[in-house]
């Protein structure tokens, strides 16, 4: 090894030991340390099933129909993992436990499940005597509060911005002076007054629960521009509701009148984040929102080339989510998950 190579590692090591320096005496290190601490009780688990063994349908809606069922085990999320941790500087920073600290206990492996919420036996007592100490008590109290669902459901930057905002919007919204709760809408009883264990969301690929939740309307074309309204009638929150990953996006292709394609028009709404700073990767600071608010209606237009003066007949119109990885920042053609339509409508121009 030549003594110029020897020198770039020595400089490399003083400076990441400066790094670790600085931030292990800031209060940014102690957000740090509790990221990585879980959310969730730990203790004696016996799983799932056990539960559903008297549970049975709430066991199945969240077998069958809940994101966190696969909160440990979905690809996206180990793909996710991989990198981070592939990266020197996060991996030392935070390491894998920041992403077991939301996602489930990596040793039993079983996503977030009922003892992950409900919490964990406890220690000499029988699981019935448990039951009814402290699962039903806590059913009845402390799942209910608006404020459960952000323990995990909300997440800062280092640089102080929000990734997950969910909680905020629904504080300053309608819903939370009306006293709908998270657990109000995405809980809600198909049946009887048990709530959905299934946990409503687009997480699992359902995107019927948006039908009719996000609407288009007032499409004019005034050649050359094409004008629409787009609106969000979710009160509680913004579209898309999660950090730089999921993009929503309206999609226009106009049609002559034999019904052949003569344009495309693609608009995106999504938050866009700069890397944290060395280290990369992990989003950092907020440099744009363009979320279409709870309850925000929002005129837009478009520019329709001069070519096709007189040529356009019809508007096809569609809404639907991308999922992106953030290093990608919300370009939809390196989506690794899109969503059918959540709206999709002809218009006569």
């Amino acid at each position: 090894m030549n003594r110029r190579r020897l020198i770039i590692i020595g400089l490399l090591a003083i400076f990441l030991v400066i790094i670790v320096a600085l931030v292990s005496s800031s209060s940014l290190y102690q957000d740090m340390q509790a990221s990585k601490t879980p959310r969730y009780e730990v203790g004696q688990r016996l799983g799932p099933k056990l539960c559903g063994s008297c549970h049975k349908e709430i066991y199945k809606a969240w077998l069958r129909n809940s994101a966190h069922a696969v909160a440990t085990t979905n690809k996206n999320f180990h793909a996710f993992k991989k990198k981070f941790t592939s990266n020197f500087l996060l991996n030392i920073l935070l390491s894998e436990r920041m992403c077991y600290a939301c996602h489930g206990d990596k040793n039993v492996n079983r996503g977030v499940d009922c003892e992950t919420c409900h919490g964990s036996l406890i220690e000499g007592v029988s699981l019935e005597e448990t039951h009814e100490k402290k699962f039903k008590p806590r059913r009845r109290k402390e799942l209910k509060e608006p404020g459960y669902c952000p323990t995990c459901h909300y997440m800062k930057t280092m640089s102080g911005d929000l990734v997950f905002s969910l909680y905020d919007e629904w504080k300053k919204s309608e819903y939370a002076k009306d006293g709908i709760t998270c657990q109000g809408c995405h809980m809600k009883p198909r049946n009887g007054d048990i709530p959905h264990h299934g946990f409503d969301s687009i997480s699992r690929r359902n995107a019927e629960i948006y039908h009719g939740k996000v609407t288009v309307n007032d499409v004019k074309l005034d050649f050359p521009e094409l004008s629409l309204v787009l609106e969000n009638k979710i009160r509680a929150h913004a579209v898309p509701a999660s950090g730089p990953s999921r993009v929503l996006a309206l999609e226009i292709i106009l049609r002559d009148k034999n019904g052949l394609k003569k344009h495309k028009i693609v608009e995106t709404f999504l938050k866009k984040f700069e890397p944290m700073p060395i280290v990369g990767l992990f989003p950092d600071k907020l440099i744009k929102n363009n979320q279409l608010q709870g309850g925000e209606k929002r005129s837009l237009s478009f520019k329709i080339p001069a070519a096709l003066k007189g040529k356009v007949r019809e508007a096809i119109i569609s809404l639907r989510f991308y999922d992106v990885d953030d290093e990608y920042q919300g370009d939809i053609k390196k989506a690794h998950w899109i969503s059918k339509p959540i709206l999709r409508q002809k218009i006569k121009l």
